[in-house]
């Protein structure tokens, strides 16, 4: 599938490198999710929890939108292997690819188990008696997730689009 020539037409991304317009726009995104969930963390831990709330809530429908615009992509437009392929570490890209998806799997599955939890369990003044301690194992689990998926999709992106 794809393009015929590298990265032709509207598959062309927007940074100057050989990434389509979508894997630029995860690759960028990957730098601010961190930093996002970082601050609406700190935030809690200062009494915000509406603001906490609305962060998660905001992100993760953004995260669920850019993910099935990015499979779309990649399933119907964008042959990212072609991309890859001049890329001196080309053979490796694979394994890496694989590492990544060990993290980007689970992480939204993770993320849904704390989003239902939280929702479920936390009233409107954000009391959650016998709770609390889960959500925030969860809560940190699921920011070591990101992070490793941020991470092994940023190698990724420079390995294969980047060198």
């Amino acid at each position: 599938m794809g393009f015929d020539g590298i990265n032709a037409g509207l598959a062309a991304g927007f940074l100057p490198f050989r990434g389509s317009w979508m894997l630029d726009v995860v690759f960028l995104a990957m730098f601010a999710i961190v930093p996002t969930l970082a601050v609406s963390i700190a935030l809690v831990k200062r009494g915000q929890y509406r603001v906490h709330r609305t962060i998660q809530l905001v992100t993760a429908a953004i995260l669920l939108v850019a993910v099935i615009a990015f499979e779309v992509d990649m399933r119907f437009f964008t042959d990212w292997r072609e991309l890859a392929e001049p890329s001196p570490w080309f053979s490796i890209c694979h394994t890496l690819l694989y590492v990544h998806l060990a993290f980007a799997i689970p992480t939204p599955i993770l993320w849904a188990v704390i989003i239902w939890g939280a929702l479920r369990h936390f009233d409107d003044k954000f009391q959650a008696p016998g709770y609390r301690e889960r959500h925030r194992a969860l809560g940190w689990a699921g920011m070591l997730a990101m992070m490793g998926t941020a991470v092994t999709g940023i190698v990724f992106y420079i390995v294969a689009f980047v060198l």
